[in-house]
């Protein structure tokens, strides 16, 4: 094979636009990144499985005002104080409010996962496309 002929082959090949799309990829893969950090760090109380740590402020708050005695006027059991704490879920504003907020954030997240893994699956291919092309140049060389 000619020089000529190799050297339309690998401008052909445009490695360089590839080097420059991995470097794009890895900034937005970055960016993506501290992006849902920064929403976990900015909303982190109203993360993790369950309840989160802002609902269950307001029940321990809302525990300590169950009644004591029920409608009957006998005092209420444990069954009874965890029905109130339940009807207080949909009942108690700023519970209910609380729930639906954890709700949206984990939504919101989930968004920002999928933000990440899609910039990660983009740069890994680019990285892949670029590790053919290599070998394909290594292959030039080599005739």
């Amino acid at each position: 094979m000619e020089i000529e002929e190799k050297l339309r082959i690998l401008k052909s090949l445009d490695t360089k636009s590839l080097t420059e799309r991995v470097h794009q990829y890895e900034g937005e893969l970055e960016k993506a990144m501290t992006a849902e950090a920064d929403f976990k760090n900015s909303n982190h109380q109203f993360l993790g499985s369950g309840d989160c740590q802002e609902v269950k402020r307001i029940l321990a708050e809302l525990a300590v005002m169950a009644p004591e005695t029920n409608e009957a006027g006998k005092k209420t059991t444990i069954a009874d104080r965890e029905a109130w704490l339940q009807r207080q879920r949909i009942e108690n504003s700023e519970l209910s409010e609380a729930i639906q907020k954890q709700r949206q954030i984990a939504f919101l997240i989930d968004g920002h996962q999928i933000k990440v893994e899609m910039a990660r699956r983009r740069l890994e291919g680019t990285r892949a496309v670029l590790a053919l092309k290599t070998q394909q140049i290594a292959f030039l060389a080599s005739s």
